[in-house]
């Protein structure tokens, strides 16, 4: 699904009639992909099966945030995941918003791909500040495409200049991705 509608971009740029709605589609989804890569997750509502390996600690870390509602979680170093290795909700808790489970008293036992979590996470409704920021960001690229190999203007007094990195996030549009992004650990 889309963050948001080609309604509200064109709203946004000021846009009424149809010429670009081709062009504003195919950047509304190629962008909103390449945002959820350099998030380095997804933001909608969905889902989610995950293994991992077992490390013998009481906590997990699951790829999607925020968790929503956990359907299964299996801790089954044969990875048959049968309902006599399923972890019961009692004995875990979930901090939903960090994507982090922590079993209450248990370890997870070290093993590969022993650990099975089925999960949902993501927004129901994606926060406005992210739909802004995509909208933004579409914008300044469909206007990138308008002064393509333009990088100055000058009209007497006055001049504009465009910086040539055209590939960059716009810094507004950084900030608040970065808020949103998954953190790597080294």
């Amino acid at each position: 699904m889309a963050w948001t509608t080609l309604a509200k971009v064109k709203e946004y740029l000021g846009i009424t009639d149809t010429a670009s709605d081709t062009l504003l589609t195919d950047l509304l989804a190629r962008l909103q992909e390449a945002a959820e890569s350099y998030l380095d997750r997804k933001i909608e509502s969905a889902t989610y099966t995950e293994q991992k390996d077992g490390d013998g600690t009481d906590k997990l870390v699951t790829h999607q945030w925020p968790i929503i509602s956990v359907t299964s979680l299996h801790d089954d170093t044969d990875r048959n995941f049968t309902a006599a290795f399923l972890i019961a909700a009692a004995d875990y808790v979930l901090y939903k918003d960090r994507g982090l489970i922590r079993l209450d008293g248990l370890t997870f036992a070290s093993g590969i791909q022993n650990v099975k979590i089925v999960y949902v996470a993501g927004y129901a409704t994606v926060p406005t500040d992210l739909v802004q920021a995509l909208i933004e960001l579409i914008a300044a690229r469909f206007r990138q495409k308008e002064m393509q190999g333009l990088k100055s203007l000058a009209l007497g007094a006055y001049s504009i200049s465009f910086d040539p990195g055209k590939d960059e996030l716009p810094d507004e549009v950084r900030a608040i991705f970065d808020s949103y992004r998954r953190q790597r650990v080294a």
